[in-house]
């Protein structure tokens, strides 16, 4: 530098003064000018001044570090020198218009790219200001460039670890996240040698699983590991993760870790282990560690959504299989209980499609016998050879069957229970069954049997699976007691079953009981929700008390009395449980229901004798002071459409027949009505009244003959 250049100094009432060029640049207090200098010269960022050239007049240590000069070689030299040619461009543009007289307060941030002396270009930021003369004149800059590199490289860290994060999320498998981890211990941590192993519950072992390239070329035999074993068998126990700087400090003669100086290990939850190494001794700081840490929870977190999505499938898979399975077994057994119009045909069959369903190997079904208290098979089919011609289990018992009665719900015995159990169960577990399902045959309150299904596998018995086969119980019940229902009507000999019931629970007993008088039932109709409607007649019994005890009943829904007459009265009566119900719902056809003094007396008729017993057994257990009164076998004669309107005929006068058919041809009972009573009594010359006399009269005595009974 020139002479112009130099720097005298002169105390003038305590302050300096600079001067450059014979004439003075500016005054500032010694201390203040030596604390700034402090103060810029300790910063970690570079600071530089730029004249209005866009030369270096000041850099500090901090910058002539970052870019490998001396203060000495950048003083003077253009910004250009360390600065990247697009950032460099930016700011002479920047300066040249402020030179211009275009002021701007320039104070602006620039991505920099340092090149320093030597070296690879460093990432920077810099924050460029404008200085201004007293006068307002343009003097030049002065930049503060900050080392971005760590906030670049995390910037970049953090990117890549969503990426990661991305393609676990998306990963199928546990297997396919183990193959993600590995590269991205490469990728995103940049160390070469990773390994991910997986737990397998079932051997209780960690097995690699996926590993870098570089690793299986320097460790080509990667163990397998026992919880305890090894630094991944005992990071995956305790759940824990280790990190070591030097692996030959670790006391494990049974590990060769070969060229391996340090190590991490971190826990996959409880799906496996992460493992990161390098030839390296004290290769890793705590920003690798922090990611390796997060790069196993996130593993952990895959794992679990993979097993969770992989469960999913192999569950929407099964219901599929189970449903086409079902499907057809359902359409199957369908067909058989619409066909069938025997008891013997419904319970052949529907073993019979039972064991044509995978993986259902042998099925039977058996008969409660009441009287020997016992569950006696009654058709089976299978090509297993299991015997069960004489099996008779306990009705009591503890057998699946007996508490799938005693229940109503499917019982199931599988695995080691078999052989346990003993008898047919036993020779069934030899014969390669490994569950049994025990499914009741239940409709309403009657029991008609258990039905037992044999598969070849242990888990053939799901909850779904017991869903199904449970319904299919009930459609099975079902059809037998519509089958049951429906001999009755077509039987030409029948039992006549007459028993009497003293238990104050029972309606009619009730009813007799609290109100007096004489109860009988004039019929009833079964209605859509299940609910039946009773006809009941009384005498001898105040209204009010009856719908009083009517009212007070739980199991009534609605009451009323619809006519009463000379001591007597009808009432109209809803309920949602009755022994009525029971009886029809058993194949009972009942003839007539009386209740006097709190005993009901039931005469029902049943097409055979073991049905009779079935039904006088079930009205026993379930009501006290139950007697048998009566029983007869008779004929009974089917009365044909014919002889139906012959017996109609015999009992109308021809005036009572004429009237009724003159009034249906001729339209009375059509809604408008096409013809009056008065044109229909000219027809027969008789007064009006007279017509509907013997018009009322045969209409009586043909309901007389739909409804007599009441049933």
């Amino acid at each position: 530098m020139g002479p112009q250049d130099e720097v005298a100094r002169r105390e003038d009432r305590g302050t300096a003064e600079l001067v450059t060029d014979g004439g003075v640049e500016a005054t500032a207090d010694e201390a203040v000018v030596d604390q700034y200098a402090g103060i810029v010269g300790a910063l970690e960022d570079g600071v530089y001044v730029l004249d209005e050239d866009g030369r270096i007049t000041f850099a500090n240590e901090a910058l002539a570090g970052l870019a490998g000069y001396s203060v000495e070689e950048l003083r003077g030299e253009p910004a250009e020198l360390i600065k990247d040619r697009d950032t460099a461009e930016l700011i002479e543009r920047a300066l040249a218009e402020l030179r211009a007289g275009e002021r701007d307060d320039l104070d602006r941030t620039f991505e920099l790219t340092l090149q320093p002396k030597r070296g690879e270009p460093i990432p920077c930021e810099d924050h460029v200001t404008a200085l201004w003369h007293d006068d307002g004149s343009f003097r030049g800059a002065v930049g503060v460039v900050r080392d971005v590199s760590d906030r670049r490289r995390r910037r970049e860290l953090i990117s890549r670890l969503q990426e990661t994060s991305r393609a676990l999320m998306q990963a199928p498998s546990r297997e396919s996240v183990a193959d993600i981890v590995a590269g991205a211990g490469k990728q995103v941590l940049g160390f070469e040698l990773c390994t991910v192993r997986l737990y397998d519950a079932e051997k209780r072992v960690l097995r690699p699983t996926a590993s870098t390239d570089e690793i299986e070329a320097e460790l080509p035999e990667r163990p397998v590991y026992d919880l305890d074993e090894g630094q991944p068998g005992k990071v995956f126990a305790s759940g824990e993760p280790a990190v070591y700087d030097d692996v030959r400090t670790i006391d494990d003669p049974d590990t060769d870790f070969g060229p391996i100086r340090s190590a991490m290990y971190f826990p996959i939850g409880v799906h496996g282990t992460l493992s990161v190494a390098s030839t390296t001794v004290g290769a890793f700081d705590d920003n690798d560690r922090q990611v390796a840490a997060l790069l196993a929870i996130n593993a952990a977190a895959a794992c679990n959504r993979a097993k969770r999505e992989q469960e999913v499938r192999e569950a929407r898979e099964r219901i599929e299989t189970i449903l086409e399975r079902i499907n057809g077994l359902i359409q199957n057994t369908v067909e058989v209980l619409v066909e069938a119009t025997t008891r013997e045909q419904v319970e052949a069959g529907v073993c019979e499609q039972l064991v044509g369903a995978d993986p259902y190997t042998f099925a039977w079904l058996g008969r409660p016998d009441v009287r020997a208290e016992t569950i006696s098979a009654r058709e089976w089919y299978g090509d297993a050879p299991i015997d069960v011609t004489d099996v008779a289990e306990p009705i009591n018992g503890d057998t699946p069957g007996a508490q799938a009665l005693a229940i109503g719900d499917p019982q199931v015995l599988e695995g080691d229970g078999l052989a346990e159990a003993g008898g047919w169960f036993a020779s069934a577990s030899e014969n390669g069954v490994r569950s049994v399902m025990a499914i009741p045959l239940s409709y309403t309150d009657s029991n008609y049997g258990v039905l037992y299904v044999c598969a070849n596998r242990t888990d053939a018995f799901d909850q779904r699976e017991k869903i199904v086969l449970q319904a299919l119980g009930r459609a099975v019940a079902n059809a037998i007691n519509a089958i049951e229902s429906g001999r009755i009507l077509s039987a030409n000999k029948v039992i006549e079953l007459e028993f009497t019931v003293d238990d104050r629970d029972l309606l009619l007993s009730k009813l007799s009981g609290r109100a007096g008088g004489t109860i009988e039932s004039a019929g009833t109709v079964t209605q859509e929700d299940g609910s039946l409607r009773l006809y009941l007649t009384t005498e001898g019994a105040d209204t009010d008390d009856v719908l009083a005890v009517l009212d007070g009943e739980d199991t009534v829904r609605e009451a009323s009395c619809v006519a009463e007459h000379d001591g007597g009265a009808l009432f109209d009566v809803t309920v949602t449980e009755s022994l009525i119900a029971t009886l029809v719902d058993h194949g009972a056809v009942p003839k007539s229901i009386t209740s006097e003094n709190g005993i009901a007396r039931y005469a029902i008729e049943l097409p055979y004798e073991a049905e009779a017993r079935e039904v006088f057994s079930l009205v026993e257990d379930n009501y006290e002071s139950t007697d048998l009164v009566g029983y007869h076998e008779h004929e009974r004669p089917v009365q044909t459409q014919q002889e139906f309107r012959a017996a109609l005929g015999e009992r109308f006068t021809d005036r009572q027949e004429t009237a009724l058919r003159t009034a249906y041809l001729g339209g009375f009972f059509e809604w408008p009505r096409e013809v009056d009573g008065d044109e229909l009594a000219d027809g027969m010359d008789i007064s009006r009244p007279t017509y509907h006399q013997h018009l009322r009269a045969a209409q009586h005595k043909v309901f007389e003959e739909l409804f007599d009974g009441g049933y």
